[in-house]
């Protein structure tokens, strides 16, 4: 079977998956290690066409490890993180944890700030399929 990694194909994952944890682990962790064992050429394609809007705040979340490994990675952020229903106006803390919650206002990178998303800091570290830990020990 051939899998090809599409960031397009996420938005119908998000709908069939079984619960909100899931679809946070779905994005946050399995789309960077995706993206991070694909070649170059692959994760410049994967990242190419705009995914369909789920109207909901993981379109935001998309956008934002879409944005966020693009950039790891050295690839241009593709302009479909740019569409407006792509940022929330309120930010979304993923974590009812108040301490990680605190850590992720004070840590999340900048793609995450600015689409709304913040994460628990410690969700993009090599387990995350990151190329390198973006936050200091």
């Amino acid at each position: 079977m051939d899998f090809r990694f599409r960031v397009a194909d996420y938005p119908r994952m998000l709908k069939e998956a079984p619960n909100d944890a899931h679809r946070q682990r779905l994005l946050v962790h399995g789309l960077p290690r995706c993206f991070h064992q694909a070649t170059p050429q692959e994760r410049a394609a994967a990242i190419e066409a705009s995914p369909p809007l789920t109207n909901s705040r993981w379109d935001a979340l998309l956008a934002a490890v879409t944005e966020h490994v693009a950039r790891l990675h050295g690839l241009p952020v593709p302009h479909w993180v740019e569409q407006p229903e792509r940022f929330l106006e309120t930010p979304w803390i993923l974590s009812d944890n108040p301490v990680i919650a605190v850590d992720s206002i004070l840590y999340a990178p900048a793609a995450f700030i600015r689409h709304g998303t913040l994460i628990d800091p410690l969700e993009l570290d090599r387990r995350g399929g990151e190329i390198h830990e973006w936050r200091p020990r």
